[in-house]
């Protein structure tokens, strides 16, 4: 099994995505960690994802994309930005991955109370407003299932600034199995022991 191939559709579209964010920069999580993130759902078969932080839609395809090669699932993404959250709703759709999807226009971590999110999270992707990690942290740990994974963006190109204190406060949860990786700008992948 090739846990690494998307569809014809699916890549064409995350292609165009990638090809629009150079002309009109969206702040896409790029292909390196598009493809990180999607390995890591296929191997770890979660059926409950949570994502804070849509943008137009990239990080999401590759998301639904894994859960969809897995046999099925569900994607919960936030974004509070009026315009990328519309495209993110076309590129969803276009991908065929919208019945998968739950898209909220929102703040994290005060929609939650809104969302229909299940009691346990299998995995959470955070790729939004730096300083405002710990609070999605603090609002996402307590539904995390145990083995699920914790994966924020920007580690590396963040960490002397908004993110530091964050980073370094994962790193000491004794709760968690913590490992950061030099994909993209970063990735922190945390493992809920």
């Amino acid at each position: 099994m090739n846990l690494m191939k998307l569809s014809n559709t699916h890549e064409n579209i995350l292609n165009r995505i990638e090809r629009e964010n150079e002309e009109d920069s969206v702040w896409i999580v790029g292909s390196k960690t598009g493809r990180m993130l999607y390995w890591l759902a296929r191997v770890v078969e979660p059926k409950n994802i949570l994502e804070i932080g849509t943008s137009v839609g990239y990080s999401g395809i590759w998301l639904a994309a894994a859960l969809e090669a897995n046999g099925g699932g569900k994607l919960w993404t936030i974004e509070s930005h009026a315009e990328r959250y519309g495209r993110a709703q076309e590129n969803f759709k276009e991908a065929g991955l919208d019945h998968m999807i739950e898209s909220v226009k929102g703040h994290a971590p005060e929609v939650f109370d809104e969302l229909s999110f299940p009691e346990e999270i299998d995995l959470a992707f955070f790729d939004a407003t730096k300083k405002e990690h710990e609070d999605f942290f603090d609002a996402v740990f307590p539904r995390m299932k145990s083995g699920g994974l914790v994966i924020v963006d920007n580690v590396i190109s963040h960490r002397s600034g908004d993110m530091g204190a964050f980073v370094d406060g994962i790193h000491e949860n004794s709760n968690l199995k913590v490992v950061e990786i030099p994909v993209g700008d970063g990735l922190l992948i945390a493992r809920v022991v």
